[in-house]
């Protein structure tokens, strides 16, 4: 007896998610405006997140690529210095390397 006092207040549920009314009454009409347009605006929400995805997506391949053509320069860089460096430090004359010292002491007169 209870069972049949609850379902005789609580108004139908349906099923498959397109809303019932209130105290089940019907209204074709307004269900029909009011339910495609929240689902309208969640496709559009969705629609515009996935575009945005994918533009943020494509920048950032776009950024590790910048970025791992950048590392790849400074990697080639760093080893073309070292080999000038070399280069200087094998074709500097060593009686050069004293001059500069005894000048950077203030020792030239010596």
């Amino acid at each position: 007896m209870y069972a049949d006092m609850i379902c005789d207040v609580m108004p139908p549920i349906p099923e498959d998610g397109t809303g019932g009314s209130s105290h089940g009454i019907n209204h074709d009409d307004n269900e029909s405006d009011n339910g495609d347009e929240p689902q309208t605006n969640i496709e559009q929400l969705m629609v515009s997140m996935l575009e945005e995805r994918d533009k943020l997506q494509e920048k950032l391949h776009e950024t590790e690529d910048i970025l791992n053509n950048s590392q790849q320069k400074l990697i080639d860089i760093e080893k073309e210095r070292d080999i000038l460096l070399h280069q200087l430090s094998l074709n500097t004359p060593q009686s050069y390397v004293h001059i500069f010292i005894l000048n950077a002491y203030g020792l030239n007169n010596l």
